[in-house]
């Protein structure tokens, strides 16, 4: 019997498994990648800003429940 004795991970510290648990991964995003990334996130949050786009419902539903949270946690405090 087999016990593992690391750390829990917690949930903001990255994953060292690949796609679906297949082992380690080292996969890193190239420099060239990592700009493409930046400049389609600056480009879509800009559109988003100036009104171009609609924003998403996905996003309107986490920013709601992250409101909630801080609510909850405001009359917790005054409690």
């Amino acid at each position: 019997m087999s016990h593992d004795h690391r750390k829990p991970r917690s949930s903001s510290e990255p994953s060292s498994q690949g796609p679906q648990g297949q082992g380690p991964s080292n996969a890193r995003l190239s420099r060239q990648v990592q700009a493409q990334l930046g400049q389609r996130l600056r480009a879509f949050y800009e559109a988003l800003a100036l009104g171009e786009q609609p924003v998403p419902d996905r996003f309107i539903e986490i920013i709601d429940r992250l409101d909630q949270g801080r609510n909850e946690s405001r009359q917790e405090k005054r409690s």
